[in-house]
């Protein structure tokens, strides 16, 4: 189960995506967005791990270096002489180590399959949110000048949220901060564009969505 999860735990960083670490309390609105995070991070981790067919010699590879990886991290995260911006800098630095040698792990083929999947995982999150986006406006009756606002607000989102994940700086737990900072932000401005009525109307029906679970 462990070499499963480390392998896992590579293809994640290979393909690009990026996995929080819970530490708000249960049924905290913060944890429900950080675990949706992970398991969508996770559940595409693995599709992607299937598609890529790496071969053995390859996934103990992929376990070597995230071994090497976390012995590193953890003796980095011990030393108390450390400023933080020492830390965030060879953090960065081990990240980035560890990210050019898992891709040195892939074939060309696989490397060119794995940006492949990243186009089409991108396609297929668009692809929800508009589903997401069109279900709203039937249940709320928006306006399309309310659609389109959505729209730029989702992308806005998307954009900020791709920059904080790529940015190297950052400690995990300063990313997750600032992503469900962001999460908050976007709800906020979504909340401004409806109205008074059609926020009652959302609230009904994620009442009743509780109510069913």
């Amino acid at each position: 189960m462990k070499h499963i999860k480390m392998y896992v735990l590579g293809v994640v960083l290979l393909i690009g995506l990026h996995q929080l670490q819970a530490q708000n309390k249960p049924g905290n609105r913060g944890q429900r967005f950080q675990k949706s995070e992970k398991m969508n991070a996770r559940n595409n981790a693995i599709e992607f791990a299937k598609e890529l067919n790496l071969t053995d010699e390859q996934k103990a590879k992929v376990k070597t270096i995230n071994e090497e990886f976390r012995t590193k991290a953890k003796a980095l995260k011990d030393n108390d002489k450390l400023t933080m911006g020492e830390y965030k800098t060879q953090m960065a630095a081990l990240q980035k180590e560890r990210k050019e040698k898992l891709e040195a792990v892939l074939t060309p083929e696989q490397k060119q399959k794995a940006k492949e999947l990243r186009q089409k995982n991108k396609e297929k999150k668009e692809a929800n949110s508009d589903a997401r986006i069109k279900k709203m406006q039937e249940n709320l009756n928006l306006s399309d000048a309310q659609v389109s606002k959505i729209k730029e607000q989702n992308t806005t989102f998307n954009t900020k949220a791709k920059a904080i994940r790529d940015n190297a700086s950052l400690t995990p737990v300063e990313k997750k901060q600032q992503l469900l900072a962001l999460n908050k932000e976007r709800k906020d401005a979504v909340k401004s564009i409806l109205t008074k009525e059609q926020l009652e109307k959302q609230a009904s029906f994620k009442h009743k969505e509780k109510a069913i679970r």
